[in-house]
């Protein structure tokens, strides 16, 4: 939440797209590969159902990996995610690329990210997030550190905490009360 010991700041106000990182942000940072060099991911259902909420709130939900997945180009369809950037090597170029296709500026992006190969792009968003088990170097520049690591959780926290700042949880809730 905001104000609690996770977050250092309060920049979530201009926000109109989350950014995420897929591999230790979406997944646990486990990639399993087939004798066949099938790959396999596994993605987390809470993570995936913030997603839609975050998006069904009207902010645009994208992400930027360095990798070629076709387990995610599955995943992105299953959530109706029109925005990827997949074998990216620079991350703070592709944010820039991602914003220009977004119509938006980099300081209107929240991007959340775990390794060092996403601090470009996290340096340009308005808003930094990291999961519990990002690396150092990605805590020490993120704004908000989840309590939970990535791929168990962490994209829904910090849906939660967007939803909320932004004053809109209440509202994307009111379609599960009974």
């Amino acid at each position: 939440m905001p104000g609690d010991r996770y977050t250092k700041s309060n920049k979530i106000g201009d926000i109109k797209a989350l950014v995420l990182d897929v591999d230790g942000v979406l997944t646990d940072s486990m990639i399993y590969i087939t004798d066949e060099g099938m790959e396999m991911k596994a993605f987390n259902a809470k993570d995936g159902h913030g997603i839609r909420m975050l998006m069904r709130a009207g902010i645009v939900v994208a992400m930027i990996t360095g990798r070629m997945s076709g387990a995610l180009r599955h995943r992105v369809r299953e959530l109706g995610i029109d925005h990827v950037i997949e074998g990216s090597v620079d991350k703070g170029t592709s944010i820039t690329e991602m914003a220009k296709s977004l119509g938006i500026e980099t300081k209107e992006i929240a991007y959340m990210g775990d390794d060092v190969v996403d601090l470009p792009a996290m340096a340009l968003c308005g808003l930094s997030i990291a999961p519990a088990d990002a690396v150092d170097e990605v805590k020490a520049r993120a704004d908000i550190i989840t309590r939970l690591p990535g791929g168990k959780g962490a994209v829904r926290e910090a849906v939660d905490i967007i939803l909320k700042s932004l004053g809109l949880y209440k509202k994307v809730m009111e379609r599960y009360s009974v």
